[in-house]
């Protein structure tokens, strides 16, 4: 068995999705890998353009626990404007409510069958229950599948960005930095 644990580094925006100002950057996801379902979700980070921001505390570890060889950690992470005002007060019940919803659509699929693209989807309509009439500016999607093996420390960096064209006035340009920690 190898220890892994998968912690957010960063965000860097160089360009924000709303022309008017800062954005309220949050990630939503799931991560599942040995007997371990993580649900992901972060309260928004007030974030504008050529700034650098790091995450709450709390919030850091996306995953950690003991991978069997041979297998590898499976999910992903959808990355939001927040536009739509939400009872953040309820996080750490949402949080369980999506890491109960991967649980719940991983039972009906043996793990080694799961996708991250299943887990990916199951946990952003857990998020659902957060959201009113208008719907967050969806920044980016990764899906990731991360090794048991490779290196013991490695750091990875995800790219989402959005040029503005003749149907869009809008566009974005974000830099998600984590680190992968085997041991």
């Amino acid at each position: 068995m190898t220890k892994v644990k998968v912690e957010l580094v960063d965000v860097y925006c160089q360009d924000t999705e709303d022309v008017t100002g800062a954005d309220d950057f949050y990630l939503v996801g799931g991560l599942v890998g040995g007997a371990i379902t993580k649900g992901i979700l972060t309260t928004p980070i007030k974030i504008n353009d050529k700034q650098k921001k790091f995450f709450k505390p709390g919030q850091t570890v996306l995953f950690e626990g003991e991978i069997p060889q041979g297998q590898s950690i499976k999910g992903g992470l959808k990355a939001y404007d927040e536009d739509a005002a939400k009872d953040w007060a309820k996080y750490g019940q949402t949080v369980q409510e999506i890491t109960n919803a991967i649980s719940g659509a991983l039972a009906v699929v043996s793990p080694p069958e799961a996708v991250a693209e299943t887990i990916l989807s199951v946990a952003t309509k857990g998020v659902g229950i957060l959201n009113s009439i208008n719907k967050d500016d969806l920044l980016g999607a990764t899906e990731l599948e991360i090794s048991f093996t490779e290196p013991s420390h490695e750091e990875r960096a995800w790219k989402m960005s959005k040029k503005q064209d003749s149907r869009s006035w809008s566009s974005w340009d974000y830099t998600l930095n984590y680190r992968i920690i085997r041991s």
